[in-house]
């Protein structure tokens, strides 16, 4: 005699059953934004649907998440020269391995509600999944995009000092991004943006498109109230990991820009981010009179001796999801208005924002003393922020338009939706 189940069982079996394909298992040392991203929308939709999830290994150690079947395969490949002969941009090649591939066959013969590619990099399983859906009518495929990757990357490449084969070969690589990033645009049934602002853009690209806005969530550390007095050290922060070659980049235009003038004007800079030790090494000798600290795992005392935060990234587009920590941990935000994109306040009332690294110098050095306008910065963020970045709202409104079926949807203002056949045929 078989066991009746329990109200418990039957609960998660009425639950979506939901593939999850990520490029790395998201936890450190995979800690850049879209790990970060990843790994709270993964554990939002866990609440609300049955979950499985493909990655690579990052090389963390298996957290215990009782809600996710984790699929944890192989780390990704190394190097780059593999993938110049290879259909898919660099960081989709990355993730195609055998291994990876292998179980989302196996996956495939299970039936999905959904099926979620997250980031461009896994947009060598496309095909395959589009194959899926023609089998499987029912199911939804839905890209989660993280920026508008083809002017982001081409910022990006601009920007490095590469010989002439390094350049044909980041020419090569960048045409495989725009083609990968519009097969996804318009394959896909729903495309979610973290930045509103990508809307226009992927418009342009599949126009009858379902876009759906999805701003990250924050589940970090809160602080209710802050006062920041003249006692308060005349400290910035500069934050973020630097392990790719553009963040790395960007630090030290910032560090060249603005580490003298500091100095002159008595603003101690620290420098905090996970980073490779030569870079560390070369920033101390270069600049000795920054304080370098590297990966930081608790950084709310170290928010609490700053008077602000600095944004001074000149590339690289997307929701820079430090920006929360900061708003949240009420440390006042300066930066480049390019590089604060898609928080719900406004420049000059929330944050501070400068057109270029020159005039971020001289607008830090500007409003150091200024403690009011500090304080009236970072209280204006937190309140005009306090309720628009919850996950369980993010997971909701994901799961509803990830399952709706396209007739329901099309009453819906703002969402428009429809498929372009064939698209991944050239890749």
């Amino acid at each position: 005699m078989t066991r009746p189940e329990t109200i418990q069982e039957r609960d998660i079996a009425r639950q979506p059953k939901v593939l999850f394909l990520a490029k790395v298992y998201p936890y450190p040392p995979a800690n850049a934004g879209d790990a970060v991203y990843s790994r709270g929308l993964i554990k939002a939709l866990s609440r609300t649907c049955r979950l499985t999830v493909v990655c690579a290994d990052s090389g963390a150690p298996k957290r215990e998440t009782p809600d996710i079947d984790w699929r944890i395969l192989g780390p990704q490949r190394s190097g780059r020269a593999g993938s110049v002969i290879s259909p898919w941009p660099l960081i989709a090649w990355k993730g195609a391995t055998r291994d990876y591939h292998a179980a989302l066959e196996e996956l495939l013969a299970q039936k999905w509600d959904a099926i979620v590619m997250d980031n461009l990099g896994t947009v060598h399983a496309l095909p395959r999944l589009e194959r899926y859906r023609d089998a499987n009518p029912g199911t939804r495929l839905v890209y989660v995009s993280h920026e508008y990757e083809y002017p982001t990357r081409s910022a990006k490449y601009d920007s490095y000092s590469m010989s002439l084969p390094k350049r044909m070969m980041a020419s090569r690589d960048l045409r495989k991004v725009r083609k990968s990033e519009e097969a996804l645009l318009r394959g896909c049934d729903l495309v979610t943006v973290i930045n509103t602002s990508d809307i226009t853009s992927f418009r342009e690209i599949a126009p009858d498109q379902e876009y759906l806005p999805l701003l990250p969530g924050y589940d970090g550390p809160v602080v209710s109230q802050r006062r920041i007095t003249p006692e308060t050290p005349r400290r910035v922060l500069v934050l973020g990991g630097r392990r790719s070659e553009q963040k790395r980049q960007i630090l030290l235009d910032w560090m060249e820009v603005a580490h003298d003038r500091f100095q002159a004007e008595g603003i101690e800079m620290v420098v905090a981010g996970d980073m490779e030790e030569a870079l560390r090494s070369h920033i101390e000798q270069t600049y000795p009179q920054a304080k370098v600290l590297g990966f930081v795992e608790d950084l709310d005392e170290l928010f609490a001796s700053a008077r602000m935060g600095v944004i001074a990234d000149t590339t690289g587009g997307g929701f820079k999801l430090r920006l929360l920590t900061q708003v949240f941990q009420r440390l006042p935000i300066v930066g480049l208005r390019g590089a604060i994109d898609g928080l719900p306040t406004s420049d000059g009332e929330g944050y501070l924002g400068a057109d270029n690294l020159t005039e971020l110098v001289e607008l830090v050095c500007n409003i150091v003393n200024d403690t009011e306008r500090l304080n009236i910065l970072h209280e204006t963020a937190f309140s005009d922020c306090a309720v628009a970045f919850s996950w369980e709202a993010r997971a909701e409104d994901f799961a509803r338009s990830m399952l709706e079926t396209p007739s329901s949807d099309m009453t819906k203002p703002g969402f428009e939706k429809s498929r372009t056949e064939g698209t991944t045929s050239s890749l």
